[in-house]
């Protein structure tokens, strides 16, 4: 069998397999995976069972216990390149279920949409990896090189036990190019993303009684005023590499019609958002501490390390104030013009109608670190349908565009059947 009579009857698999594909993906969708607190345990025995059954070797990577990684690969029949999928098993936290239209772990299926917290973040495109393996482990004597799958579990708070973890110390999991199945939407393939800054700020001032205002400032005056200068570290100019700026302006009707007018904007602006903040104990009595938990995002084209210079400028300022740092992370890019982008719009138009242009995403990713290391990696996944919030679902065409694409990509990729 060739490459092409090969891909065929990979393609009519995915067709007679579409109710295992959503059964697989309501499954892991069932089966609860929050971080914090991160204990993906429970999420990783089914998978690992799973693959056991099908005959998919697997190794556990657990540096921290209740956070275990699956990491898995197998050569292909001739010399080729190395194809890493990469997808994220912890999710966020489903919040009060008494918002929710269903319990968030019921994996309901309705009106062609399949319910549940994690099924856009990313328990969608981490099933199409382990689909991907699993289709293409059974065809591998046709394939060239090798693929290597990489299922983590701290992604949602950092990556340190994860994707960090295997990059240094698994170089297997380096490999030449990663497909990733985060939401992107099947309008855009992400090849880049902001570096965000988190801390968590406090002012802290003696306070007293509300009517002794001469004795002692408010620490949440204090505070509403320093937020006021960090807000403004949003106007500054940015300059993105041409080559970026014009893949981007390219991309803006998908990725603003898809995330929301001003989406293509803000991917080239630094960002400021103050997520919580904490502070006073009654009305009449002046506020002695404040807590912020203060969100910076630094562009394609920026720095993240010159933009906490900056937050740490306007501090020095204000003597009641201190901060604690718990994430900086540089943005990330890679070439848009890549051979897998070019897959994965062909695929896109064939399977879905639609062909995906080269995107910078909002949100972050592991991807980055393969980046960093001068890897190109590449995002392709569905439409973020309340994503983080009440009822966050997926469309089934998205749940089965997103699997088929990841397949059949991984599929020409490596066999160089499309290039």
């Amino acid at each position: 069998m060739n490459h092409q009579q090969a891909r065929a009857a990979l393609e009519q698999r995915l067709e007679r397999d579409a109710d295992d594909i959503l059964g697989f993906v309501q499954k892991i969708v069932q089966i609860p995976s929050e971080n914090p607190d991160g204990d993906t345990t429970q999420l990783v025995s089914f998978l690992t069972d799973w693959m056991d059954e099908r005959g998919l070797d697997h190794e556990i990577v657990a540096p921290q216990p209740t956070m275990p990684n699956v990491l898995a690969g197998f050569d292909g029949g001739e010399p080729g390149k190395h194809l890493i999928l990469n997808g994220h098993l912890d999710i966020f936290p489903a919040g009060d279920p008494t918002q929710w239209s269903d319990d968030p772990y019921s994996g309901a299926v309705r009106d062609g949409k399949l319910f549940g917290r994690g099924v856009i973040d990313m328990k969608t495109g981490t099933a199409a990896s382990f689909l991907a393996y699993r289709y293409l482990h059974e065809m591998r004597q046709q394939l060239g090189g090798r693929l290597t799958l990489t299922a983590v579990s701290d992604e949602e708070t950092g990556g340190t036990w994860g994707t960090g973890y295997l990059m240094d110390n698994y170089p297997d999991v380096i490999g030449d190019c990663v497909l990733n199945g985060e939401p992107s939407t099947p309008y855009t393939i992400r090849f880049g993303e902001k570096g965000p800054v988190w801390l968590d700020m406090l002012v802290r001032t003696p306070g007293g009684h509300g009517a002794y205002t001469h004795l002692s400032k408010s620490a949440i005056q204090e505070t509403a005023e320093i937020i006021g200068r960090i807000e403004r570290l949003a106007d500054q100019p940015v300059t993105l590499p041409a080559d970026i700026l014009a893949a981007v302006e390219a991309a803006r009707p998908e990725l603003d019609a898809a995330l929301g007018a001003g989406a293509t904007d803000i991917v080239k602006q630094v960002t400021v958002n103050i997520g919580t903040i904490r502070g006073g104990v009654k009305t009449n009595v002046i506020a002695a501490d404040c807590y912020t938990g203060v969100d910076l995002r630094a562009p394609v084209g920026h720095s993240a390390q010159s933009l906490l210079e900056q937050f740490e400028a306007i501090l020095a300022d204000y003597p009641d104030a201190s901060y604690e740092l718990f994430k900086v992370s540089e943005p990330s890019v890679c070439t848009p013009d890549h051979e897998m982008v070019r897959i994965l719009q062909r695929n896109g138009e064939a399977v879905r109608g639609i062909r995906p242009k080269p995107a910078i995403s909002i949100g972050g990713t592991d991807c980055r670190f393969w980046r960093w290391r001068g890897i190109p990696a590449y995002v392709y996944g569905p439409i973020p349908y309340n994503m983080g919030a009440a009822d966050e679902y997926v469309t089934l065409d998205d749940l089965y565009g997103t699997v088929r694409i990841h397949v059949l990509s991984a599929f020409d990729y490596l066999t160089g059947s499309m290039e």
